[in-house]
């Protein structure tokens, strides 16, 4: 739901709305903690020393995308921030 709310806000981001850049930053930061924990979690092979699991762990083929995209995210944030702000 949250994703589905976030890309209705799409038009409001390409028209550089600046009430969205702190939303942006911060679903980017989440992102690219997932897309970490999942490659951690892969090399680990547990999340808590209770909790085993075979490797890779769920989700870790697409980690790399999560990674990805936050980072050219917060490269965007940062470039539109410069043009904003002139």
């Amino acid at each position: 739901m949250a994703n589905l709310f976030l890309l209705a806000l799409t038009p409001l981001a390409y028209r550089n709305a600046r009430a969205l850049r702190p939303l942006a930053c911060f679903y980017a930061g989440v992102m690219l903690l997932n897309g970490m924990g999942h490659t951690i979690f892969t090399v680990l092979g547990r999340t808590v020393s209770s909790v085993h699991f075979p490797r890779p762990a769920s989700g870790f083929y697409s980690s790399p995308f999560l990674l990805g995209a936050s980072i050219y995210m917060f490269i965007r944030l940062r470039a539109s921030r410069k043009t904003s702000d002139s």
